[in-house]
């Protein structure tokens, strides 16, 4: 069920209090207009309205147990100068909100330069974001009209009724909505651009780096290659020096049988001096 409008006197006490509020944030304070007072009296004349269409419609319903459609209540906007400001004769949703800020070139993130401690981009704060992009030289911020929204005035008020006291409380400073929401559009262009810078970044860092890694794979392979072929180089060494001793074993024991021969009969029954085929000792 719908909430029930707020009563005429909390209702302009609501009003009274954001206007008031809205007094403080933005450029410096512009004179009270005259017709603040008949924006207030409109606007509370506009929910007294709405809350009598919906006393109307409760009491015209029929009997639950046969139901009818209920006609709406037919309600019209009043025409205080308060409530035709420009931010609520033409809603900004009936525009492209991109032509707020179509004349403003993009904003565009250099990136950094790399150092032996490169800081952790992704958690840069916003703020410096904004400041790097230019978004902070203008004058209206939507930080403001969150305050607005959240200000305890209007926190425990439906959604309509935030949106309408807001409008007022600006129309009231003589601040325009759009100016808040070209604040978001530059805000929201900005993150897209550090994103984009991000973006760009993370691919150049990730081509260059699978050119490293082909580089460095191909100057493994030739080290493995050339590694390889110095210890096939020294099992050849290895293998043709055994092959040495090997062959010389052999010949040798066929010298050395035929000195002992040459010398056994002149040994008189003496053991015969000349070793055949024995292991040299180490020197």
């Amino acid at each position: 069920m719908a909430e029930k409008p707020k009563s005429p006197a909390e209702l302009e006490k609501m009003l009274k209090d954001m206007e008031s509020m809205s007094k403080g944030f933005g450029d410096s304070p512009k004179p009270a207009r005259n017709e603040g007072g008949g924006a207030l009296k409109s606007l509370l004349g506009f929910f007294v309205k709405i809350h009598d269409d919906e006393d109307e419609k409760v009491a015209k319903q029929p009997p639950p147990l046969a139901p009818t459609p209920a006609k709406p209540p037919v309600t019209s906007l009043p025409t205080s100068p308060a409530m035709t400001a420009p931010s609520m004769v033409e809603p900004t949703s009936q525009r492209r909100v991109s032509d707020l800020v179509a004349n403003e070139a993009l904003p565009k993130f250099n990136q950094p330069k790399a150092t032996a401690q490169q800081e952790d981009l992704s958690t840069k704060a916003f703020e410096e974001i904004y400041k790097e992009a230019g978004v902070f030289k203008f004058k209206c911020s939507i930080d403001e009209l969150v305050e607005l929204m959240n200000s305890p005035t209007v926190a425990s008020h439906p959604l309509a009724i935030k949106v309408v006291a807001v409008n007022l409380a600006l129309t009231a400073k003589g601040v325009k909505l759009d100016d808040y929401i070209a604040d978001a559009v530059r805000k929201d262009r900005a993150l897209d651009a550090y994103q984009l810078m991000l973006n760009e970044r993370a691919s150049e860092i990730e081509n260059k780096a699978k050119a490293d890694i082909e580089t460095i794979q191909k100057e493994v392979e030739e080290y493995l290659k050339k590694k390889q072929q110095e210890m096939e180089k020294l099992r050849t060494q290895a293998s043709e020096a055994s092959r040495q001793a090997v062959e010389f074993a052999i010949s040798r024991q066929v010298e050395e049988q035929r000195l002992a021969d040459t010398i056994s009969p002149f040994l008189e029954g003496k053991p015969n001096p000349v070793s055949i085929g024995n292991t040299p000792e180490r020197l």
